[in-house]
């Protein structure tokens, strides 16, 4: 008798992606995804803290998060990647501001965690040095004159002090100030000229004490109009000092997404240099692929990267006027997903340092849909919305919401009446997951019973009095 055996070919399971382990740094190289200067230990002016790591074996469907932890365990910043290409290496880079943000207020042991696929993978801690102290600044207003200022626990020997960020020399004191009026804790101090760029606010008192740093930008003269046109649809994916790549040389650009759009438009008039390279997604490489610089009439350049190879309208030499339509949006360079990276420097590079702007026809309460070309009219706000407050620029405020077990959903909403201002909005489960949507809305099902962070941060505005409504609800 001839037995015959056969064999069953099953196909092997591909072997599960890896997260090498975790770099961190005070300083890093964009180009070649490194930590240029090792740190663990930061202060609470440091500009931010980075952490660098390669993944292997990523497939298509791979989920990755970053997860900047609190000292109290809480979710400060959450950066997802949900449209991962297959690859055999992929290097990651993120950062998280420090110096007038969040980490400044809340000195302690920090952690860094890389989520993969909903587990985690590898974390870090580090450590944001800082004292207890009563001593403390708020920007209340800035002007090409004066800078207004909150300052509790200020004496009269208090001095205050402004720096400026320089990529090549980290924060830089640029100049000391002397109180011109002082009422109460509001105190008024003549300012010399300052260029567009961030800078902090620092109180410095005899015995050495320091507030923590409180921040504000002064924008660019130029108004930009959205680089979309008036019958498309787009969303702002990634905003200045996001954790993504926005940082260093981007950390005053903005990330614009498509709905259902296919245009990007120039933000101004004036002369175009095209770089249409032939570039695809190049994951590997972090480069703007396709771009695109206008230079316009006041000697300022704004720049449109990641534009589709082939779509180009224009040529360089050629003038154009806002609102024209320059190419495709596109997935070109170091990108994952369609959109348009916008932002404006003083010299043709697009390499060089980015500064602060804003758009002209920015609506003060963004919705899923940025529409430009048309007056903007906030939102009115709720007959009797459940909460309100008032912050000033880049502070914030939080609230603690019960939500009950068994609830189907968890509703957040946001706005504004001021068109002059603009807030961001976190949302922190009990379990530490953060959410902080693109809109001032958003809506979480099956949400985790417990208590509930919703926390408001204005980061745009002049006045110690900012005001907003929050509208939350379960169901």
């Amino acid at each position: 008798m001839r037995i015959v055996l056969f064999a069953l070919l099953l196909p092997l399971a591909a072997e599960a992606a890896t997260v090498g382990g975790l770099r961190l740094g005070s300083a890093a190289s964009e180009s070649s995804c490194a930590i240029t200067r090792p740190a663990v230990r930061f202060t609470a002016d440091s500009e931010q803290a980075f952490v660098q790591f390669v993944a292997r074996g990523v497939r298509a469907g791979d989920r990755l998060r970053i997860e900047w932890v609190t000292p109290g365990g809480a979710v400060s910043s959450s950066v997802p990647y949900d449209t991962l290409p297959t690859t055999a290496n992929l290097c990651f880079l993120s950062a998280l501001p420090i110096g007038g943000f969040e980490p400044a207020t809340q000195p302690g042991n920090w952690t860094v965690r890389v989520v993969l696929n909903d587990a985690v993978v590898q974390q870090s801690r580090f450590e944001v040095q800082g004292s207890a102290t009563n001593l403390a600044a708020r920007v209340v207003q800035v002007t090409d004159k004066e800078l207004v200022i909150d300052a509790t626990g200020a004496t009269s020997d208090t001095s205050i002090n402004i720096a400026r960020y320089s990529p090549s020399g980290g924060w830089q004191y640029i100049a000391p100030l002397l109180a011109e009026h002082q009422e109460g804790n509001r105190i008024t101090a003549p300012i010399p000229k300052l260029e567009a760029a961030e800078y902090l606010v620092i109180l410095r008192n005899p015995d050495g004490s320091q507030s923590p740093p409180s921040r504000f930008v002064v924008s660019t003269g130029g108004g930009y109009a959205m680089p979309i046109l008036a019958n498309e649809h787009w969303r702002i994916s990634q905003r200045p000092y996001g954790s993504y790549s926005h940082w260093g040389r981007s950390i005053h650009a903005y990330d614009i997404a498509p709905i259902d759009a296919r245009f990007v438009t120039a933000m101004r008039g004036g002369i175009v240099s095209a770089h249409d390279l032939g570039f695809g997604q190049t994951p590997n490489l972090r480069i703007f692929g396709n771009y695109i610089t206008i230079q316009h009439d006041d000697g300022e350049f704004s720049h449109y990267a990641h534009l589709k190879t082939g779509t180009f309208r224009v040529r360089s030499g050629q003038r154009v006027d806002a609102g024209e339509v320059l190419a495709e949006v596109g997935t070109s360079g170091y990108s994952f997903g369609r959109h348009v990276h916008v932002h404006v420097t003083k010299s043709a590079s697009i390499s060089s340092q980015s500064i602060p702007f804003r758009f002209e026809e920015k609506s003060a309460v963004l919705t899923k849909a940025i529409t430009p070309g048309r007056p903007q009219v906030a939102k009115a706000p709720p007959a009797r919305p459940r909460w309100s407050g008032e912050v000033g620029f880049s502070e914030w405020w939080t609230r603690i919401l019960a939500v009950p077990r068994g609830a189907k959903a968890l509703e957040v909403k946001l706005g504004w009446e001021d068109r002059g201002a603009d807030f961001d909005l976190y949302v922190v489960s009990p379990s530490g997951q953060t959410y902080r949507p693109e809109s001032e809305a958003v809506r979480i099902e099956t949400p985790e019973p417990g208590p509930w962070r919703v926390s408001v941060q204005a980061v745009r505005g002049a006045g110690n009095s900012l005001s907003f409504w929050v509208e939350p609800s379960t169901r």
